[in-house]
C-alpha cells in the first residue's frame, strides 16, 4: 500500500509509470549517486596507486555491477538547434584502434587512431549531467534544458529529484565546486545556459524539491579561503547570500537553514548540529573549489597519504572536505523515514584534469574515494544493500592520462611507483573526451542496469581489464534510479492527483529564469 506524501515538483505521469513494473521487484529506499567529474580511466589508477600502492583498491572496486557507460551529447552545439535527432555517437572499434597516427588534434600528437577518435565529439558536464538528471540527451551547455524548439529550447522534466520528492524522499546535492556549477545545477535547476549562475542559484535556492545544497562559490572568499576586498559575484550574488545571512535559522526568503563555517559542517557530520528547518544550504568559505585551486608555496613536508595531500601545498583550513560534506548530507537527509536521494560530486577532479595536474587530481580523487568509502560503511551500519542503491560513475573522461610510455604503447596503464609517490603519467589532452567510462553499482536494483545494456566494447576488457565489456549509456542511469524509487505501479488517478500541483511548481521554477 502506498504511504507516500505528495510534494510539489515537475513529474509527468508517463515518466512515473514507465518502468514501474520493473521497480516492483527492486525498490530502493535510498539512492546515492556519486559522480567524479571528468575522471578518465587513468585517474582512478593514479589515486589508488598513490593512496594504496596498487591499482583498483577503491572501496567500490569490487561492486558487483561493473559496466562501461557512454557519455556523448545529443549534438555539439552550445545553444538549442531544434529537433532531437542524435548527431554524436560512440564506436568501440574506432575508440580502441591502435593504428599509429602521425597527426594531432587539440594541439597535441594523437599517436594512435583511437586516441584521435576519443579526443573528438565530447560532452560537457552540463549535457552529461542533464542526461543523468532527466534521462534525456541535449546540447552542450544545457542545464536540464531541451534542444527543441530551436533557439529557445524548453525545460526538461522531470528531474530525478522531482521524482524522489514525489515519492516522499528527502533530496540533496553536494559538490566540491560551486553549487551552481553544471553538475549540481542539473539536479535542481533548468536553464538554457550553464553560465547563468545567478539565475541557477535562484532556482536551486527556491526549489521545493531540493532539500539540501552543499558546495563552494561564496562571493566573499577567494580560492585560498581568504576574504576578498571586493566580493566576486560570479557564482551567486551578494543579494542572494545576504538574504540567507539575514536569517540563517531558516526563516529567510529561501526557507533554508544556512551554514558556512568548517565547524558547522563538522557538527552536521557528527550529529551535534540538528537544524530544525527541513531545508539547508551549506556554503563553504571558498570562492570556487574546496581545495583544488588553492595557491600557496609547496612544502614537501606537507605530503601525507593519511591527510590526502599529494602536492605538498597546505590545505585551506577553513573549508570542509568532500568527505565531511558527505557525512553531513547523509546525516541530514536520512532523518526522513521515507528515505532520500543524494548526488555527491567530486567536481574539482575535472578542473585538475583540465590542468593536467597529477598531484592535485590525486588529492581530489582521494577525497572522493574516501567519501564513497564512508557512505559504504553508513549503508552497512545504518541501512542495508537491500534498501539502498549506490552508483559510482564519472560524467565523462578528461585529459586522457595514461602510462609514461603510452606514446609508444597504446593505452598503457598508469605506472605505479609506490604508496605516497606520484605515479608515472603521460597526459594526452587538455579537455573532455568521448571515451567509454567506468561505471560501478551495488545494492537495491543494481541488477536492473543489465536490462539497459547497449552493446559490448571489447576494449574495456582488453586494455582496462574492466568488467566483461558490456556497456550502458548515461541516460540509462536516470531510468534505473527512477525505476527503483517508484515503489509499485500506481493508478492513473493517483498519478494525476499530484500532477496539477507538480506542473505549477515547474512553471514557478521557469519564471525565475524569465524574471
Amino acid at each position: 500500500m502506498l504511504s507516500r506524501r505528495f510534494v510539489l515538483g515537475a513529474v509527468s505521469a508517463s515518466a512515473l509509470m514507465v518502468g514501474a513494473a520493473e521497480a516492483e521487484a527492486a525498490h530502493a529506499k535510498n539512492v546515492i549517486l556519486f559522480i567524479t567529474d571528468g575522471c578518465s580511466w587513468g585517474c582512478y589508477d593514479m589515486a589508488s596507486h598513490w593512496e594504496f600502492g596498487a591499482a583498483r583498491r577503491e572501496a567500490y572496486a569490487d561492486f558487483p555491477v561493473k559496466l562501461g557507460m557512454t557519455t556523448y551529447p545529443l549534438n555539439l552545439s552550445t545553444r538549442p538547434t531544434g529537433g532531437n535527432t542524435p548527431e554524436v555517437s560512440y564506436d568501440p572499434a574506432r575508440a580502441w584502434d591502435t593504428t599509429p597516427n602521425t597527426g594531432s588534434f587539440g594541439g597535441r600528437p594523437s599517436y594512435f587512431n583511437g586516441y584521435d577518435y576519443i579526443k573528438r565529439s565530447f560532452t560537457d558536464s552540463a549535457a552529461a549531467g542533464t542526461a543523468l538528471a532527466t534521462g534525456q540527451k541535449s546540447y552542450n551547455n544545457s542545464i536540464s534544458w531541451s534542444n527543441d524548439p530551436a533557439v529557445t529550447g524548453s525545460p526538461l522534466t522531470p528531474l530525478i529529484t522531482d521524482i524522489a520528492k514525489q515519492w516522499g524522499r528527502a533530496t540533496g546535492v553536494v559538490s566540491s565546486v560551486p553549487f551552481t556549477h553544471a553538475t549540481p545545477a542539473v539536479f535542481g535547476a533548468q536553464n538554457v545556459n550553464r553560465d547563468a549562475y545567478a539565475q541557477i542559484a535562484e532556482q536551486m535556492l527556491r526549489n521545493p524539491n531540493l532539500d539540501l545544497i552543499m558546495g563552494g562559490g561564496d562571493p566573499r572568499y577567494n580560492s585560498n579561503g581568504e576574504l576578498r576586498a571586493t566580493p566576486n559575484e560570479r557564482y551567486m550574488t551578494m543579494m542572494q547570500l545576504n538574504a540567507l545571512l539575514a536569517n540563517p535559522d531558516g526563516s529567510n526568503t529561501y526557507g533554508r537553514y544556512f551554514i558556512s563555517s568548517k565547524e558547522d559542517f563538522e557538527k552536521l557530520a557528527d550529529g551535534t548540529l540538528v537544524p530544525a528547518s527541513g531545508r539547508l544550504i551549506g556554503l563553504a568559505q571558498t570562492g570556487d573549489t574546496l581545495q583544488a585551486n588553492r595557491n600557496r608555496p609547496a612544502d614537501p613536508t606537507n605530503v601525507s597519504v593519511e591527510n590526502g595531500n599529494a602536492s605538498g601545498v597546505p590545505f585551506n583550513t577553513n573549508v570542509p572536505s568532500l568527505l565531511t560534506m558527505t557525512q553531513g548530507a547523509i546525516n541530514f537527509l536520512s532523518r526522513d523515514p521515507d528515505g532520500f536521494f543524494l548526488m555527491v560530486e567530486g567536481g574539482a577532479v575535472d578542473w585538475m584534469a583540465h590542468a593536467n595536474n597529477t598531484a592535485r587530481i590525486i588529492e581530489e580523487q582521494v577525497d572522493f574515494n574516501r567519501s564513497v568509502a564512508w557512505a559504504i560503511e553508513w549503508v552497512e551500519t545504518y541501512s542495508s544493500w537491500d534498501e539502498t542503491l549506490m552508483i559510482v560513475l564519472t560524467d565523462h573522461g578528461n585529459g586522457m592520462p595514461m602510462g609514461p610510455n603510452s606514446d609508444r604503447i597504446p593505452f598503457e596503464p598508469i605506472e605505479g611507483r609506490g604508496q605516497g609517490v606520484l605515479p608515472g603519467v603521460r597526459w594526452h589532452y587538455g579537455t573532455h573526451t568521448n571515451e567509454n567510462t567506468m561505471f560501478f553499482a551495488k545494492g537495491a536494483g543494481a541488477e536492473l542496469f543489465y536490462q539497459y545494456v547497449r552493446g559490448t566494447d571489447p576494449g574495456l576488457v582488453t586494455f582496462l581489464n574492466f568488467g566483461d565489456g558490456r556497456y550502458i549509456d548515461n541516460v540509462d542511469v536516470f531510468a534505473v534510479m527512477r525505476d527503483v524509487m517508484v515503489p509499485e505501479p500506481a493508478s492513473a488517478a493517483l498519478m494525476l492527483f499530484g500532477l496539477g500541483a507538480l506542473g505549477l511548481a515547474a512553471r514557478r521554477r521557469r519564471e525565475t529564469v524569465d524574471a
